[in-house]
């Protein structure tokens, strides 16, 4: 039996139920982030890529659209969601969707030169365990972008307060300097940081950092 941390059951549970309809029901807020994710990411021909967390494959997809020439991986804990993810990306080389827990992830050390988690952080159980296997897989000169909900914003302060109230999924959102401290503990240095909002509900924070140099 694996030895790592692992995801609560509740979140893949959720987004099976989730998979049919999440890119109809979720499609504005994803016109929204996912384009600041993949500027962000500024994935560049050649490079290999994971998408942590990939749900139904459409950032992958946008990706894939603009730089075929990357090589794109996917995981996700929810198997109706990866089924959802193969479906879409069945027709594009040179990606692959596996299912498979953050918080233990099934490649080897430096294997990617980015890695991106867009909209999820919020639902990792142990994220210092995922951001230590982010670490082990990205190789010493990649990339690793965050985009996640941002509790400086009133309005996700209150949604986190309700949300861990009612839904046994959801586990927290953090303020930019709380992912600022994440990373450094976890041996990153953040590159570039910032936030945004798109109405008068999202506040989003987004954040580029790669592993620390060793000394």
């Amino acid at each position: 039996m694996s030895s790592f941390p692992r995801q609560k059951a509740a979140v893949p549970n959720q987004y099976d139920g989730w998979a049919r309809i999440y890119d109809l029901f979720w499609r504005r807020y994803m016109n929204q982030t996912l384009p600041v994710a993949q500027q962000t990411a500024a994935v560049e021909p050649g490079e290999r890529v994971l998408d942590l967390a990939c749900g139904t494959g459409e950032l992958l997809h946008r990706i894939a659209r603009d730089t075929p020439a990357a090589e794109l991986t996917g995981v996700d804990l929810a198997p109706a969601m990866v089924e959802r993810a193969r479906s879409k990306l069945a027709g594009e080389a040179d990606i692959r969707i596996e299912q498979a827990d953050a918080h233990g992830l099934p490649f080897d050390d430096d294997a990617f030169d980015a890695i991106v988690c867009a909209n999820t952080f919020h639902y990792f159980t142990h994220p210092g365990a995922v951001l230590g296997e982010v670490h082990r897989v990205l190789r010493p000169t990649g990339r690793f972008v965050v985009l996640d909900w941002c509790r400086d914003y009133w309005t996700c302060r209150m949604m986190d307060a309700l949300l861990q109230r009612v839904d046994p999924a959801y586990e927290t959102c953090y303020t930019l300097e709380e992912l600022r401290r994440k990373m450094r503990s976890a041996s990153f240095e953040v590159q570039d940081a910032f936030r945004y909002r798109f109405d008068l509900v999202w506040g989003l924070m987004g954040a580029e950092a790669r592993p620390t140099p060793c000394p």
